[in-house]
C-alpha cells in the first residue's frame, strides 16, 4: 500500500471512529462519502454545515459534532499562540492559521489586530470569498482598527489553488491598505498567504 493511500485509509478510520459516537451503524459509509467529496478531514472540516449537509443530508448530530470537533481544534492551537508577536511569522502562529485557513475552498481574508506592545487584540474575518479572489474594502479593516484603537495589523489570506504566488489584486490591495495605515498611524506588519500546508508572507518576500 502506497503511503498516500495508507494516509487515506487512516483519515477514514478516524472519521469513522468520530462519527461512529452519534452514528454506529453508518460511520464507514459516511466517513467514506465526506472523503470521497471534500478529499482530506483538513478540507471536510473548513467547509460550511451547508456543504457537510449536502453529503450527510438530514444527518445534523453528525455535522454539529464535525463542527464542534473543528471549534475545538481551533480553540487549542489558540490557546498555544503566544500572548506576545515577537514576529508576525511566527511558527506557533502560522500553525494555527493554516489550521484555520489552508483547507478552505474558497479564500478568506483574516486581519490580527494587535496593540503597540504587539499583543494580539482581536482576530476577525472580512469579505466574502471565491475560490480566486476575496472582495473587501481597505477602509472597512481600517474602521475596524480604530475601533480596537489597534497600533499594527497582520493580513493573511488563504489561496485555495495552491499557488503561493500573490497575485497583481493581492498587491494591490496590500498597497492600499498600506496608505491607510501610514495615514493613520498603524502599522502594517505582513501579509501572510496560505497554501494548503505551506505559507509565505509578503515581508518574505520583500514585497513590503
Amino acid at each position: 500500500m502506497s503511503s498516500e493511500a495508507t494516509e487515506s485509509h487512516r483519515d477514514r478510520q478516524v472519521l469513522a471512529n468520530l462519527i461512529r459516537i452519534v452514528e454506529p451503524d453508518e460511520a464507514a459509509r459516511l466517513s467514506g462519502a465526506l472523503l470521497v467529496e471534500f478529499g482530506s478531514i483538513g478540507r471536510m472540516l473548513g467547509e460550511s454545515e451547508a456543504a457537510l449537509h449536502r453529503v450527510l443530508g438530514k444527518k445534523r448530530t453528525v455535522v454539529k459534532l464535525l463542527k464542534a470537533s473543528e471549534e475545538f481544534m481551533l480553540a487549542r492551537l489558540r490557546e498555544d499562540l503566544p500572548r506576545k508577536l515577537i514576529s508576525a511569522t511566527d511558527r506557533t502562529l502560522v500553525k494555527y492559521l493554516q489550521a484555520r485557513m489552508g483547507s478552505r475552498s474558497t479564500e478568506r481574508m483574516r486581519i490580527l489586530f494587535l496593540d503597540s506592545s504587539h499583543h494580539l487584540l482581536c482576530e476577525q474575518e472580512f469579505g466574502e470569498g471565491s475560490p480566486h479572489r476575496v472582495y473587501i474594502q481597505p477602509r472597512t479593516i481600517l474602521k475596524r482598527a480604530l475601533e480596537l484603537d489597534a497600533s499594527g495589523l497582520i493580513l493573511v489570506h488563504n489561496h485555495p489553488g495552491g499557488n503561493l504566488s500573490p497575485s497583481t489584486s493581492d498587491i494591490e490591495f496590500t498597497v492600499s491598505i498600506r496608505s491607510l495605515c501610514l495615514e493613520l498611524d498603524i502599522s502594517l506588519l505582513d501579509h501572510i498567504i496560505i497554501a494548503n500546508n505551506r505559507w509565505t508572507s509578503f515581508r518574505k518576500l520583500k514585497i513590503i
